[in-house]
């Protein structure tokens, strides 16, 4: 059997909290404050990584996720070499480039042709190599007319283009790519996603850190969800994800509200409790799945009476974009409710809008005086995950159809025609940190 491109065997890795003296100037201000009497702090040490242990087959492409300081950076500075396992092994079985960090590995006051050869010497590539590779690099990171500027002077959007440019073009046998991609404009993020593709067709091995579940789902077959420095879980990619965000919703249904009494949330005869989201099988939840009933439940408390009550439920994906409101109002329905805590529900059978975050608010109306009586702040996030289907806003059943005239229903449209199995849970996991 042909042995794996990257392996991380039991793995561990910790790093000192507290003092520490990497230079003279560090230890001679210890050794006065010493001197006038003052105790340093105490050391303590925080384990990063603990037990790790995968392995990712030649030609493979797979994602690492997880929350902040789950552990996913110092995993890949550990497969660089940047760092070094305290415990375990890590073994590299090829030509390695990675893209960590904007601009690692770049000399600020050399141009970006000079770092061009600097980087490609530095990843084992001959001169020639580098110079037959050169416009096809430049070209890629879209900085011809600063070429032979110092790269100190390039923006941050510049330096990601010409580090993941020269990473993607070195012919590398394995590729580390961080959330790096994030700091550059949609357009490149578009064509590294692409670049990546082309290179797993052509043999590449990839591992890719990103907070991104759609480029990831889009990009990696696997993936390998990390939290708290432990693997919490390794399958494919869609599994990763559902186990992600089912951990991750847990730990946001189970926060405490605070809602009550806040300014924002209330307005004179109505305050909100608490906007939630219901999965099919009951379980409140963050996430959902764009072909899957959710539930929108709305509970509230008001202070007086009131005949006719007309409630609004509203999703954005960004500030100025209203995608959704609905309104009982406009559906010639109204609530005849006493004082006191109530619940209403919004029932939708899908949610066909693409992946991502979206914002929700309420709002509600006296329809008896026509004045607004809860206005609430869009601060309710619901994650939609449409599967790597689609990319824009909306996402639509539909059908191809050949030049024969015969229709061909996409697998995922007639999937979501049947009963959508939940994502995979463990009853055992404790929640995580929200991102």
């Amino acid at each position: 059997m042909e042995s794996a491109a990257v392996e991380f065997s039991h793995v561990s890795k910790r790093f000192r909290l507290g003092e520490s003296h990497d230079s003279l100037r560090d230890l001679l201000s210890s050794g006065l404050a010493r001197l006038a009497g003052r105790k340093p702090k105490t050391k303590s040490h925080l384990w990063a990584l603990r037990d790790v242990d995968f392995s990712v087959p030649r030609g493979e492409a797979v994602g690492i996720i997880g929350p902040n300081g789950a552990g996913k950076s110092t995993a890949l500075k550990l497969l660089a070499g940047i760092l070094r396992p305290d415990e375990g092994q890590v073994a590299i079985r090829g030509r390695l480039a990675a893209l960590i960090e904007v601009g690692a590995g770049f000399h600020g006051d050399l141009t970006g042709r000079e770092n061009v050869f600097l980087n490609g010497a530095i990843l084992g590539m001959p001169r020639a190599d580098i110079r037959s590779k050169l416009d096809d690099i430049v070209s890629f990171a879209g900085i011809e007319r600063f070429l032979d500027t110092p790269v100190k002077r390039y923006s941050s959007g510049m330096y990601a283009r010409l580090g993941f440019s020269i990473a993607a073009h070195v012919d590398p046998e394995i590729l580390l790519v961080d959330e790096v991609l994030s700091v550059g404009d949609a357009v490149f993020r578009l064509r590294c996603l692409d670049r990546m593709h082309t290179l797993v067709r052509q043999g590449t091995t990839l591992v890719f850190v990103t907070h991104n579940l759609e480029q990831m789902q889009s990009t990696c077959p696997r993936a390998i969800v990390l939290e708290q420095g432990r693997t919490a879980f390794a399958g494919p990619a869609r599994e990763a994800v559902g186990f992600y965000m089912t951990a991750m919703s847990r730990a946001y249904a189970d926060r405490p509200t605070d809602m009550q009494g806040q300014p924002d949330g209330q307005s004179g005869n109505a305050e909100l409790v608490d906007l939630s989201f219901v999965r099919s099988d009951g379980v409140e939840t963050a996430w959902a799945l764009g072909t899957e009933s959710i539930r929108v439940r709305v509970r509230f408390r008001l202070r007086r009476p009131m005949a006719r009550l007309v409630v609004e439920c509203n999703m954005r994906a960004s500030v100025s974009d209203n995608l959704l409101s609905l309104n009982s109002g406009r559906d010639a329905l109204t609530f005849d409710m006493p004082a006191g805590v109530h619940t209403v529900t919004l029932r939708l059978d899908r949610l066909p809008v693409c992946s991502g975050q979206y914002l929700w608010n309420v709002r509600m109306w006296d329809a008896d005086t026509g004045t607004t009586v809860l206005d609430s702040p869009f601060r309710f996030p619901l994650v939609i995950d449409d599967e790597g289907r689609a990319t824009g806003i909306l996402c639509v059943d539909h059908e191809w159809e050949t030049g024969d005239g015969e229709s061909v229903v996409p697998t995922y449209a007639a999937a979501s025609r049947d009963t959508i199995a939940p994502a995979p849970t463990n009853a055992d996991h404790e929640s995580m940190p929200i991102l």
